[in-house]
């Protein structure tokens, strides 16, 4: 689901990429990121282990945040590279539930189904 980024949204996504100097637009599209994790994935993060180091600065409560989000589909987790989905996957087992891990795997395969 698209979405306007709040402050918030900005803060978090300047600090997953703190080389952002396009001012929040998409090379691909010509509009501005709709989402944070997508543009870290997309064109931020050179290798899966970058990925994982970019998104390992996230506290508990920006992790909390982004989960919430895409839990209700607000942060699109289907615009990700398979790699980098798996690896924040991953991470959400590791420092929230793998209840809750799970939980958002099968909404993204869902929509991803759709």
């Amino acid at each position: 689901m698209s979405r306007e980024l709040t402050d918030l949204d900005w803060q978090i996504l300047q600090k997953l990429a703190p080389e952002l100097c396009d001012n929040g637009i998409c090379a691909g599209s010509g509009r501005r990121y709709r989402s944070i994790l997508p543009p870290i994935s997309m064109h931020y993060a050179k290798s899966r282990e970058d990925f994982r180091q970019r998104i390992e600065r996230l506290t508990d409560e920006e992790l909390d945040y982004l989960l919430c989000l895409a839990e209700n589909g607000e942060e699109s987790m289907t615009c990700l590279r398979p790699e980098h989905k798996e690896e924040f996957l991953e991470m959400v087992g590791r420092r929230t539930s793998e209840e809750r891990a799970k939980k958002l795997r099968m909404f993204v395969e869902f929509l991803e189904s759709m």
